[in-house]
């Protein structure tokens, strides 16, 4: 070997080795004997180490490594990644460094090994100073604002506004009220409103007016809301959107709770219930809810339509309604509400939803809501919306309604319509006799049932001899029950299968999806209203119906009513003389005690008060029919009476927050559906779990980072959290600023 082993070489090292090796498998001794008797520079077990190697790898097992370090998690390819992000961000901790390389490449670095590295790099942590950036309260709510943004929907909002207010600045109404003057000028300087004043008769009586008797003598020079700037009542907009996150009612009187401050990250300002509630009066003025229903349904439909990328010759869309309590001493219309099992005052929004079960478009009603009058007016303004005159692809709509649409003069409106429907029909309307042209039954390939293809015929109650004819799906479910499926799809378009399909999944696709959202956004409840009383002319004509049958059947016993009238007039005596007796009596111990001579002539007088009711029950036993008919009558003009009269409840209001809160809904959706993997949530775990998640915000001239807080009782879910909000980052979504969006958990 040679001499000078710092000028060895590799090649002289293993060389050297394996001579030495050679020397003792050829030496007839013992291994152990030849280390004792020759000078070997490695140890014995060094040399068995060198032939278990040459037996695995050969002569390239000798070479030696240690020239390349030892094994290290740290590759070359962690410390590259290292590097940019420290030199992206030389503030970032080592914690979190470590953190992020868990998350990309599933290698757990010690803090301290990381601390070394970027020591060894020039790259130690350097605290960002406080002028770099701006720290302030944040929270997951701002996933919802800025999808809001990467959407452009306040953007939407506003021009709406905008353009509604510059319809009013043209108008004649603005040029005229101009000069009317505000009362009590003084007061309103100082903002000096006493208890006093707010209770003042005409004060109170202009409070509830209807909006249409308000606005004939509003001065619109003098609204706020004309002088703000778009990016004011963008804002306005944002924190009306915000409203389910930071009440429990969706009010805009719970906004000065605690949870009404979150306003503040959500929408930057944090406005107080005043201000929300003074701006929402102003919109009512401008009467904006129309179009913002219309602006907001093209806007949804346009954007799942984008967004699913599905072509299909078959369009489904769900109608639904929504009864809100609406509780008031003063008659209102009508209607049953469900969720309390009442016939009272309310309003109800009808809802259609896309085949998704996303709302789309929505109309409101006073009192009870006929499903199958407006089901179709209301497609056809969709169909207005959704249709490009430029486009020649035909697209079949099917509107699909439950059984409160099931009325034959709701599916005579369908004659001569471009559109289809699909309902089912109730328990009554289920003859055997009604079915016809009855065919083979067949399995249902989406369930455990069977069907049958039919014909059904209809007999229309408001018409009398009137009688539908529709194709009938027959419905037998394995577990005994049944249903009748009526639709004016012809057969070769779609089967038996495929119409049962349609139907039955409203149930996961939009009726689930809607009870939820209803109670998470409390489109439920009654904003706030203003009332007009009007004529109720259908029961004043009900009333005068009765009246003119009560005068007929009095005429008609006119000689028993006299005969009645004079044993009344009989019984009267007899009931104050009995009542004189009575009255001298005692109880005692449930026992009447009267004199003898008293008892007689009570029970004397009693006996002839039962003589003459006896008499009347004759009299009107002989007219048997008649008299029923006139006790009927009298009851149900008793009802009536006064009721000619009804209140009108203003609408604009409800249907602007409901327009925001459909919104929120489909906001809602597209973070499940882009973010989360399309995974079912129910609208209170994304506010529980996700949006109520407390976070810092670290702002900059470009940038807005935002560091959500992890639930640590929810590992799983904080888990999916992580990989939507990584997909959320890369969506590029910026602030009404133009500073980028990220979010980190």
């Amino acid at each position: 070997m040679n001499a000078y082993p710092h000028l060895m070489t590799e090649e002289d090292r293993i060389e050297g080795i394996l001579n030495i090796l050679w020397k003792i498998d050829e030496s007839e001794e013992s291994v152990r004997n030849y280390f004792k008797q020759n000078q070997v520079p490695f140890s014995r077990a060094q040399y068995y180490t060198y032939r278990r190697t040459l037996q695995k790898n050969g002569d390239v097992g000798l070479h030696d490594k240690r020239k390349d370090g030892n094994y290290t998690k740290m590759t070359e390819i962690i410390k590259d990644y290292i590097v940019s992000i420290v030199k992206e961000n030389r503030s970032i901790s080592s914690s979190q460094l470590q953190s992020k390389i868990i998350d990309r490449f599933d290698a757990k670095i010690s803090v301290s090994s990381l601390n070394n590295f970027r020591a060894s790099v020039s790259l130690t942590r350097s605290p960002a100073s406080r002028e770099q950036y701006k720290r302030q309260k944040s929270g997951g709510g701002e996933i919802l604002t800025s999808l809001a943004s990467f959407i452009h929907i306040s953007e939407l909002f506003t021009r709406t506004i905008l353009d509604r207010v510059n319809d009013v600045r043209q108008s004649t109404l603005f040029e005229q009220n101009k000069n009317i003057e505000k009362d009590h000028p003084d007061a309103r300087l100082h903002g000096k409103f006493t208890s006093e004043y707010n209770q003042l008769k005409h004060v109170r009586e202009n409070r509830f007016r209807s909006i249409d008797d308000k606005i004939p003598n509003k001065n619109f020079s003098s609204m706020k809301l004309l002088e703000m700037s778009e990016k004011t009542i963008s804002r306005y907009n944002l924190a009306l959107l915000c409203l389910p996150l930071v009440t429990s009612n969706g009010r805009s009187s719970r906004v000065n709770r605690v949870t009404g401050n979150d306003l503040a990250f959500l929408c930057g300002y944090n406005y107080k219930d005043a201000s929300l509630d003074g701006y929402l009066r102003e919109l009512k003025y401008l009467k904006v809810s129309d179009r913002l229903i219309t602006a907001t349904a093209k806007f949804w439909m346009d954007f799942w339509r984008n967004e699913s990328e599905e072509e299909t010759y078959f369009v489904c869309y769900y109608i639904d309604g929504n009864t809100k309590a609406l509780w008031s001493s003063n008659r209102c219309y009508k209607g049953r509400v469900t969720m309390l099992g009442r016939v009272m005052n309310c309003l109800e929004n009808v809802f259609i939803h896309d085949g998704k079960g996303h709302p789309l478009y929505f109309q409101t009603f006073h009192g009870h809501a006929d499903l199958g009058k407006h089901a179709l007016p209301m497609l056809t303004k969709l169909t207005e919306l959704l249709d490009d005159p430029a486009d020649n692809v035909s697209v079949k709509r099917i509107l699909v309604m439950d059984g409160g649409a099931n009325g034959v003069g709701t599916l005579r409106e369908f004659n001569g319509s471009d559109e289809y429907f699909i309902t089912i029909l109730d328990e009554n309307q289920i003859k055997e006799r009604k079915f016809k042209h009855i065919q083979d039954e067949t399995s249902y390939k989406y369930g455990n049932a069977k069907l049958v293809e039919c014909k059904i015929e209809l007999p229309d109650s408001k018409e009398s001899g009137y009688i539908y004819e529709c194709r009938a799906v027959v419905v037998e479910w394995d577990n005994g029950r049944k249903s009748v499926l009526i639709t004016n799809i012809p057969p070769e378009l779609l089967d038996a299968n495929e119409i049962t399909k349609k139907y039955f999944d409203r149930w996961p696709m939009q009726e689930k999806q809607f009870r939820d959202a209803k109670c998470g956004v409390n489109i439920h409840r009654i904003v706030g209203y203003g009332k007009k009383i009007e004529n109720y002319d259908k029961m004043s004509e009900k009333h005068g119906e009765i009246c003119k049958k009560i005068v007929q059947l009095k005429s008609e016993l006119e000689k028993p009513l006299i005969e009645i009238e004079s044993i009344d007039e009989e019984l009267i005596d007899l009931y104050q003389q009995e009542r004189t007796i009575r009255e001298k009596s005692l109880i005692i111990d449930g026992t009447r005690v009267l004199s003898d001579s008293d008892s007689t002539e009570l029970r004397q007088y009693e006996s002839q008060i039962a003589k003459c009711l006896r008499k009347q029950k004759a009299v009107e036993k002989e007219h048997k029919d008649a008299f029923r008919r006139l006790k009927k009558y009298l009851k149900e003009e008793k009802r009536i009476r006064d009721k000619d009269k009804v209140y009108r409840i203003d609408t604009e209001l409800d249907q602007i927050m409901t327009c925001f809160k459909m919104s929120f809904v489909n906001l809602c959706s597209l973070f499940l559906a882009r973010c989360m993997d399309h995974e079912k949530f129910e609208l209170l775990t994304l506010f529980e779990s996700i949006f109520q998640l407390d976070g810092d915000a670290f702002i900059t001239d470009e940038e807005k980072r935002i560091v959500l807080e992890m639930n640590p009782k929810e590992p799983w879910l904080m888990k999916k959290l992580n990989k939507g909000l990584c997909i959320l980052n890369e969506m590029g979504i910026c602030d009404p600023a133009g500073r980028s969006i990220q979010f980190d958990v």
